[in-house]
């Protein structure tokens, strides 16, 4: 069974030294109150499945972190149960849910879905404590979907060849002819890789993907106490779908440039829009029933 946990995720922020005397406790002094839900879930080291307030604390801006904190059961102290980068501005995509990987604990998960266009994406829902009681299998939802770089870099070869007889095989298969030059030469099949978009979630943490994409768009900016690059990236083709991939400056020797094409592996986490839960709260009486006109 994969791991089941965050240190990884926060390599794409920081050490663990810094994240331990830095990051957390800056988090839960100063953060602010995001949101305040009865979960039903797996908390303390009983084991035993309850319902408790849950409260999350999230620091300030588009790119941070999200704290989940749980009153004891004695109500004696505050218990810190989970932390993570948080995106709060991801990009907009309507998705149907196929697959709920629930962790353990039960108030955390990674959703797999699918696009209208048939493409299966998978992220870390940042806000499945709130909202798993609201999704179906096979219910069609809009989420904020974003990214983090465990470690991103500029693409080394951006294309390759064919030459002489690999050439002529290849033209052979698609029922073309060679083409020769002045010197009698077999001219050689070039292919740009440079527009080329690629997005292979892992298998044992599909939330996790190998991705590459030009740069659609890059600025700088500064979170955690460092600089980062929000980079805008393609995953899929045919209708185009972006998400703002978030990578440490540290990656590259240089600021990327729109165009220039990036590979890597990618963190991918989501949330359900409120836009989706004001829709789909207009559309149920005070009942919680369809209303139908």
């Amino acid at each position: 069974m994969a791991e089941q946990g965050h240190g990884n995720h926060w390599e794409c922020i920081t050490n663990i030294d810094d994240l331990v005397k830095n990051q957390l406790l800056n988090l839960v002094q100063n953060g602010k109150l995001e949101d305040k839900e009865e979960v039903n879930a797996i908390f303390f080291d009983d084991g035993v499945q309850s319902t408790e307030p849950l409260f999350s604390i999230a620091a300030e801006g588009n790119f941070s972190a999200l704290a989940l904190i749980v009153t004891s059961r004695d109500k004696t102290s505050n218990q810190f149960v989970s932390g993570f980068p948080f995106v709060r501005d991801g990009a907009k995509l309507e998705l149907t849910i196929t697959e709920i990987k629930e962790w353990d604990n039960k108030y955390e998960a990674v959703l797999v879905a699918e696009t209208a266009d048939d493409h299966t994406i998978s992220f870390f829902d940042t806000k499945y404590y709130k909202n798993k009681d609201k999704y179906k299998i096979g219910g069609t939802y809009t989420f904020a979907v974003a990214a983090l770089g465990y470690n991103v870099e500029f693409l080394k070869e951006k294309s390759f060849s064919f030459e002489g007889q690999k050439a002529v095989d290849w033209l052979a298969k698609i029922g073309k002819k060679p083409t020769y030059d002045s010197n009698g030469n077999v001219e050689p099949i070039v292919f740009d890789l440079s527009n080329l978009v690629t997005y292979l979630p892992r298998t044992e943490y599909p939330d996790d993907a190998e991705f590459q994409s030009p740069i659609n768009a890059v600025e700088t900016i500064k979170a955690f106490d460092n600089d980062f690059y929000k980079i805008n990236i393609t995953i899929f083709r045919d209708p185009d779908v972006c998400i703002d991939l978030y990578a440490k400056t540290s990656f590259f020797d240089y600021k990327p440039d729109v165009n220039e094409p990036l590979r890597g592996v990618i963190w991918v986490q989501g949330y359900l829009s409120e836009n989706t839960t004001k829709q789909q709260s207009e559309l149920l009486n005070s009942d919680g029933e369809p209303i139908i006109n």
